[in-house]
């Protein structure tokens, strides 16, 4: 579009190590003109989640990764400012894979597919890039189609203080289970125990997790939502009670992981106390998220669960956010607000 400039990050380079904004570009070009049967689309906010860290290249995983010199990848919702489509109007919010950028293109399924974003359930618009979304659909799913907590359960969270991890351990609670939070520095911990009810948390970055986990545990766990592996999930592993459910659902602690993953040690465990360990994809359930909408929107409105949103504002702020999400501080839902027009 004629003097609007889109301003892009770019990946400058793949890190061996830890991430840094050195590893990002950020361009300026002229915005893009919407073709016909496309629409221009602004980006109004970009959700930031750990698995990012995988698109730009991290030890031992494979996969896609972003090449030098390409946009880097990222997922949000936007605003069609210019239609020339006949299925979207001007002025419709949109999800999809924008990337980090301000402006860009599609025309509904190329280069990225866009859906049409309305509020669900009465809840806040927003709530869609996380409880009301994909988050919440991963917590609920994982907890009662996998693990099937029962009241009594003694429930173990990793990363329980994040978006997925805090609405597992508030579902936990309210289905009559002991729950055990584990989180990165005490005001997390806090949260947890003094905001969200739970019964323990644990503070892996100033304790010894695996001591800390049998004072607090000294049953064992029927329950762990592994959302870190490394050795939490050992840790996790050496106390399981029989018939266990472990659910793998992400590995934060390796996304930065410096001569690839480390495994679970004590895995023989499941066989001795005739547990499961199951990961799961939560776009594979697709058919279960209007019920876990429904439930997760009544659960809000009776206030039994609660979230955060830590929002930065700008484009400049992007790769800032997830720096801060790999590093445990941010304290909620990491979103990035692009509200200022170039």
């Amino acid at each position: 579009m004629a003097n609007m400039q889109n301003a892009r990050w770019l990946v400058k380079s793949h890190p061996a190590n830890e991430l840094s904004e050195d590893n990002f570009e950020l361009t300026y070009d002229p915005a893009p003109e919407p073709e016909d049967g496309q629409v221009l689309i602004k980006t109004k906010t970009l959700v930031i989640t750990p698995p990012l860290r995988m698109a730009i290249g991290s030890g031992g995983i494979t996969g896609s990764v972003v090449p030098v010199g390409d946009l880097m990848r990222g997922t949000g919702q936007g605003e069609v400012i210019v239609s020339n489509h006949p299925d979207f109007s001007v002025g419709d919010i949109v999800s999809g894979a924008f990337g980090w950028q301000e402006y860009s293109v599609s025309d509904g399924r190329k280069p990225f597919p866009i859906e049409k974003v309305e509020a669900r359930a009465g809840q806040p618009i927003n709530t869609t890039m996380h409880v009301m979304g994909a988050s919440g659909a991963t917590a609920y799913i994982g907890l009662y189609d996998l693990a099937k907590p029962k009241p009594g359960d003694i429930v173990l969270v990793s990363a329980a203080a994040g978006t997925v991890g805090s609405i597992v351990c508030q579902l936990a609670r309210h289905s009559g289970c002991t729950v055990i939070g584990i989180a990165g520095n005490q005001i997390k911990c806090d949260f947890l125990v003094n905001e969200l009810g739970i019964d323990g948390a644990i503070n892996y970055k100033q304790s010894d997790v695996s001591a800390e986990l049998k004072k607090l545990c000294p049953k064992g766990i029927d329950i762990y939502f592994d959302n870190v592996g490394g050795e939490i999930l050992d840790y996790a592993l050496d106390i399981i009670r029989p018939r266990a459910r472990v659910i793998l659902c992400g590995a934060t602690s390796q996304y930065e992981a410096d001569g690839g993953w480390y495994g679970p040690r004590n895995y023989f465990n499941l066989v001795y106390r005739e547990a499961i360990m199951q990961g799961f994809y939560i776009f594979n359930y697709k058919d279960r998220f209007p019920e876990a909408y429904r439930r997760l929107s009544d659960l809000i409105n009776q206030g039994v669960i609660r979230y955060n949103e830590d929002i930065l504002e700008g484009i400049e702020s992007v790769p800032a956010a997830l720096i801060q999400v790999l590093s445990g501080e941010n304290f909620g839902t990491q979103l990035v607000s692009l509200s200022d027009e170039k």
